[in-house]
Parts: structure tokens; sequence; C-alpha cells
């Protein structure tokens, strides 16, 4: 997949483009089924599947405080984007002067001007344009009279609920990873390079990894089961999020204790995978305490890939 920080060239030739555009935060199951839709329209005409979408996030520029937590960076949803084989990934610059264009001038100038699809699909509450007022049924009469045809493709539900980035996010802060992970449709992740600690989880016999990560969307304080990413090895593990109170701690940690491994991985950079939660962070009397419940985690998680395998 080409990525193309900035608006298209107008001299670019794309031949038969199919496209979509949209912030896409979590690339979940609603997402994936529009890439798999243009990616199989544009094979089924030899063209070219293209998505466009924004960076920084748009509410970061016009009302920051009102902003979520996002689910994914850029690099996350660019990998994602790759794996649905997505042929080229447009990151627009969004800025208070590019968010005057009206809903008619966007596509018109930038979409069909300097890209011509051939078909836009768009998710079913999409929209765009100042002050959002391009919705579906706008973009499909500048559809109409701008010669391209436009494809909304419906919500995805799974059970009672309906898809949606918001109710991902919910999930991941309330640390129901396991449930988000269902509409995400892969297990939730953060990443960072590893860094020093404290040194206590060594002394307490569970070394652990303390991860200095990229992401805004943290899972609640607790423990969780999961596995992580180092190179190309995935291992096992259980990983702390909170804030050490037994040690009197109040800056927000997340801390992984891999299972079965003994390298030094300092300055080593990790994704953080997280499986299940298993417990609320507690605060213990002493360290014993601690090393205790460590144990009964560790025997837990270990039961837990147990049973995975059989």
């Amino acid at each position: 997949m080409k990525i193309i920080r900035g608006l298209p060239e107008k001299e670019r030739e794309y031949k038969n483009p199919i496209l979509t555009l949209g912030n896409f935060d979590g690339v979940h199951l609603g997402h994936q089924e529009i890439f798999k839709r243009v990616v199989k329209r544009a094979k089924e005409i030899e063209g070219t599947s293209i998505a466009i979408t924004f960076d920084p996030h748009p509410l970061k520029i016009l009302a920051p405080e009102k902003c979520p937590s996002l689910i994914t960076n850029f690099k996350e949803k660019a990998e994602i984007l790759e794996s649905f084989q997505i042929d080229i990934l447009f990151s627009i610059p969004f800025t208070r002067e590019f968010s005057s264009l009206d809903a008619g001038d966007f596509i018109k100038k930038i979409v069909v001007d300097k890209i011509g699809p051939k078909e836009l699909f768009i998710g079913y509450d999409f929209a765009f344009g100042k002050g959002r007022e391009g919705d579906t049924s706008v973009l499909k009469g500048l559809g109409e009279s701008l010669g391209f045809k436009v494809t909304v493709v419906k919500p995805i539900r799974v059970g009672e609920k309906t898809v949606s980035s918001t109710l991902i996010r919910n999930l991941i802060k309330e640390g129901n990873v396991k449930e988000a992970s269902v509409y995400l449709g892969r297990p939730y992740s953060i990443s960072g390079e590893v860094i020093k600690g404290h040194g206590r989880g060594k002394g307490l016999g569970f070394p652990t990894a303390n991860i200095n990560f990229q992401n805004e969307l943290i899972p609640s304080e607790g423990v969780y089961i999961g596995e992580i990413l180092f190179g190309e090895e995935r291992h096992k593990s259980l990983i702390n999020v909170g804030t050490n109170p037994t040690f009197g701690e109040d800056k927000l940690n997340v801390e992984v204790f891999i299972l079965d491994f003994g390298r030094d991985i300092y300055g080593e950079f990790l994704k953080v995978f997280f499986q299940e939660k298993i417990r609320g962070e507690i605060r213990f009397k002493t360290p014993e305490q601690l090393i205790v419940q460590m144990q009964k985690d560790l025997k837990q998680a270990r039961d837990f890939f147990h049973n995975r395998r059989s």
C-alpha cells in the first residue's frame, strides 16, 4: 500500500479509482466491510482501491475538548488498511482552513478533480464538509451530478449491538477488552518502547517490561491476560494497568510480565494485545500479599492459554 500525506496531485492519473473516505477510528468490523467492498470492486474493474482519511482527527482542531480518546493512531490505522489490500491511502492534513470547505467544494475540488472516482463507498453515518453538512443523501446527489456512483454500506450488527467506534471506545475504557475485540475483529492493542521502571517486579519474582505507551486510549486499571509482539514473535503475557497503589504511586503505568521469557529488552518496541481482564487494581497491605495474588494471576493466565489450545 502506498501512503500519500497531503492532497492528491491533480496531474496524477489513477486507473478506475474506487474510493472510500472517513476517519475510520478503530478500523472496526463496520470499516472493514467497507474496505472489503472497495477492494473487491476495484479488482472487478481492474481499478485502484483508494482510502482517504484525515490527520489529525477533525475534532482535535475544531473542538479539542470534545475529541474522544482515539482507538488507533495513524500508524496502526495504516497497518490495518494495508492488511485489507487497499492500494493507496491518502492522509489529508486537517486544518481550520481545510474545514471551511463546504461539502460540494470538497467533493468537486479534491475528490472529483484530483482523483475522479468511478464509485465511492461510505458508511451509513458518514458526514463531511463545513459543519458536517454533507450527509449520505447530499453525497448521492453530488455523485449523480458529477458522474460517480455512491454506495452506502449498512451498519454491521453483532447480536443486539451496532458496531461503532463509540461502543468499542466505551468497552475499552471499562476494561471489557474481550467484548471490544468482537467488534474490532482483533484484540485491542497498544504499543511503545520498553523503559526502565523501579525494578520492583524483579524483586518480587515477576520482572516486568514497562511500556512507554503511545496510545490515547488505555483500558481501565487492573490485570489482564494478553500477548506481546516482540519483533515477529508473540509471547503469552500478564498485563498490569495501574498506579501501583501498594507502593504509593499515582502515575498510570502499563507493565507486562512475559511468561517463560528471560531476555533483556530495554529499549525494544513492543505491541501489547489485551485479551481478557481478570481483576481490578488492588492495594495490598504488604508486598507478600501482592506476590500471593500475582501467583494466582499467573495460574489463571496459564489456564487461559491451556484451555484456548484445547
